[in-house]
């Protein structure tokens, strides 16, 4: 008798391990392709002319995003798309992040309501029409890890594009 106590204590510890290992009662994140997710943004809503901001290039994209998002190439991110305009005043922004943990990705957000901050502020180096834009379309959106900042025309349009990722 004692032999089949143990054996069931046994089994019930081993199925509690088991259940332990499961998911933590957090649905997965879905996975979304940001750069092919800026393309199609790019194609279907018309942008001035944006260049992408290479973290890996050192000589452009690096100092562009130091420049711009001052902060966001010391976090390590999965994905990182950043789509800036070359002259000062222009029909649009557009920067999407992926962060390692929802934590990483409040950074990344605080980082892009600070480029619009910036931007909406008259001063050196922006126009009256540029702030205007910048105050009436810039918008940060949130869905988990991911984060977008969208400065356009269309943004809410954008935004409706990038929430319909994740449903």
């Amino acid at each position: 008798m004692k032999k089949v106590i143990v054996l069931c204590a046994a089994a019930a510890l081993c199925l509690s391990l088991l259940s332990a290992c499961g998911n933590s009662g957090k649905p997965e994140e879905k996975k979304v392709d940001l750069a092919a997710f800026a393309q199609t943004v790019q194609e279907n809503h018309e942008f001035a002319s944006l260049d992408r901001a290479d973290p890996a290039d050192a000589e452009f994209g690096a100092i562009m995003l130091e420049n711009n998002y001052p902060g966001l190439k010391d976090l390590e991110l999965e994905q990182l798309e950043v789509y800036l305009p070359m002259v000062s005043f222009s029909g649009g922004e557009l920067a999407l992040a992926q962060a390692k943990s929802e934590d990483d990705a409040a950074k990344v957000k605080k980082i892009f309501q600070a480029r619009i901050d910036a931007k909406s502020t008259e001063g050196p180096g922006n126009y009256p029409e540029e702030v205007e834009m910048w105050q009436r379309s810039a918008k940060v959106v949130v869905s988990g890890t991911y984060v977008m900042l969208v400065n356009h025309g269309d943004s809410e349009a954008i935004i409706s594009e990038f929430n319909a990722l994740f449903s």
